[in-house]
């Protein structure tokens, strides 16, 4: 059993294959579940479609990041807003002063630093209630990798629930 409770930040660490992964992606329903149950906010999601949790408040930041490359910066915060009906990025843009400066860029041309926090800001851009972060850090360089969870212990001090699956069992248990 593993149980988030509001306000949260929980840190899900293991080696290689261990399932981390695939735990967030059951919760996310895009992989089947053996749990019985996966409950979130007091509903089962085992009948919820995919596109229906960002709407109930649940998203997740995928490993590998997950961005679209041919959209700028902009567009890609956009997709994010895109269940909540409105798109002002500039809540995003103040976490990431970045990238305001790129928002005309082509998301695949940032740098793999960039482009995590790129995937960051467009999951805030729906207003979750719980942020699935998938290997956060995975091929980013030291400092970037301060920068990132910088931001997660910022974002987790507004209240915003969050799930980490991390490598790094070292900054997971920091950050927690």
């Amino acid at each position: 059993d593993l149980d988030v409770g509001q306000g949260e930040l929980v840190c899900l660490i293991g080696a290689n294959g261990a399932g981390k992964s695939s735990t967030l992606k059951a919760i996310c329903r895009l992989i089947p579940s053996s749990a019985h149950k996966i409950a979130y906010a007091g509903e089962d999601l085992s009948a919820a479609r995919v596109h229906e949790l960002p709407r109930r408040g649940l998203v997740m930041v995928p490993e590998g990041r997950g961005i679209f490359p041919q959209l700028t910066v902009h567009e890609n915060l956009a997709m994010g807003a895109y269940s909540r009906g409105r798109a002002d990025p500039e809540a995003q843009y103040a976490t990431f002063p970045r990238l305001r400066e790129r928002r005309h860029q082509i998301g695949g041309t940032l740098s793999g630093g960039e482009q995590q926090m790129l995937a960051i800001a467009r999951a805030l851009m729906s207003e979750p209630k719980l942020l699935l972060l998938d290997e956060p850090s995975m091929g980013l360089a030291p400092l970037m990798v301060a920068k990132i969870f910088e931001i997660v212990r910022d974002i987790a001090s507004r209240g915003v629930t969050i799930l980490l699956v991390e490598q790094n069992a070292l900054l997971a248990l920091e950050a927690a």
